[in-house]
């Protein structure tokens, strides 16, 4: 995670090239979806695929408003 020594998340958020990363995320959430940028600054959401805008696929399920999963990133 780069920039996690920086400064806070409203100065200096995340920056994950690849790996397993938290990741702020918005509504529900199965493991193995692909993950895009919402309408919440900051937050993703699950999505269908689309080349170049996909973040990561969740490692884990979430059902809820707000709150932080694991996601793997890599190049897709």
């Amino acid at each position: 995670m780069m920039n996690k020594d920086a400064g806070d998340d409203a100065t200096h958020p995340y920056v994950a090239l690849s790996g397993r990363v938290p990741c702020k995320v918005t509504g529900k959430i199965s493991k193995g979806d692909m993950l895009m940028a919402s309408g919440k600054p900051g937050y993703a959401m699950a999505g269908d695929y689309k080349g170049g805008a996909m973040i990561g696929k969740a490692i884990e399920d979430f059902d809820g408003e707000e709150g932080v999963i694991e996601v793997l990133v890599n190049l897709m």
